[in-house]
């Protein structure tokens, strides 16, 4: 989403339009982010007052999979979380018992509250071997004054203090976020089309599970940064909006199409 459909809290070009031919040609529109310094009740909002009716569009953030995983892998385990209240509120609402002494499985998320104390805290526990889990790899969040430190910032923090690396990284690019998309909706890859500004999370992730993946210019990665030679399925506008009018054969709508995000069930 960020880079990707705005920055900061301006539309990007061709976003809208995106939106509105996705669900005309009767495709779900999915917005699949790693950011999990927020809920998906508050991306909810910040779409609608981009002009999205409510309805038109899901989200699925690295939250819920990072939850999903944490109920399946640690059942029962008290959990030390880095994340801003109110992602605390919605890791507790999913049942996930918050600890912050005598914790069993230690998780990072995109904490835009972040402070001396907690980090210090998070590198003790990561010292004594607990389970170390991040919600996604990101190194910066794009904003409109520039990129800011992400998780992937926090993580090269915490490996030069105590050596340890994550166990576990649950966003793009690892494929099982997406894997849990396509079981939710019951689509296939075939069906599915991945759009992100990021070539190591965003495309990554849509190149390793074989579906064919978009890049667009609008956020962290630039033209200087693209390999010589492309890989095969994946294709690259400057935006949404080169995407709607360069490859409008995505995007017909007789039975036989090949769907691009997802499609109504």
């Amino acid at each position: 989403m960020d880079g990707t459909f705005f920055l900061g809290n301006r539309i990007l070009p061709g976003a809208i339009e995106y939106a509105n031919t996705i669900n005309q040609i009767g495709a779900r529109l999915v917005f699949l982010t790693n950011n999990s310094s927020n809920t998906e009740e508050a991306y909810i909002e910040k779409m609608k007052g981009f002009g999205l009716p409510e309805g038109t569009f899901d989200i699925f953030i690295s939250i819920e999979s990072t939850t999903l995983f944490l109920k399946r892998e640690f059942p029962g385990s008290k959990v030390f979380l880095l994340a801003t209240p109110e992602v605390e509120k919605a890791f507790m609402s999913q049942g996930i018992v918050l600890e912050k002494e005598h914790p069993d499985v230690i998780v990072m998320t995109f904490d835009t509250t972040l402070n001396y104390e907690k980090i210090n805290k998070f590198c003790k526990f990561a010292r004594k071997g607990l389970p170390y889990i991040i919600s996604h790899p990101d190194i910066n969040c794009p904003t409109p004054e520039g990129p800011v430190p992400d998780v992937g910032s926090f993580i090269a923090l915490v490996e030069m203090s105590t050596g340890r690396k994550p166990d576990h990284i649950l966003g793009k690019p690892d494929i099982k976020i997406l894997e849990m998309l396509m079981e939710k909706y019951k689509v296939e890859k075939e069906q599915t089309l991945i759009v992100g500004d990021r070539l190591y999370t965003d495309i990554k992730c849509g190149l390793d599970a074989g579906v064919d993946t978009i890049l667009v210019l609008t956020g962290e990665t630039k033209k200087e940064d693209l390999p010589e030679q492309l890989p095969e399925k994946l294709y690259v506008v400057n935006d949404l909006k080169e995407l709607l009018e360069k490859h409008s054969e995505f995007f017909i709508t007789n039975d036989d199409r090949k769907v691009y995000n997802f499609r109504r069930r």
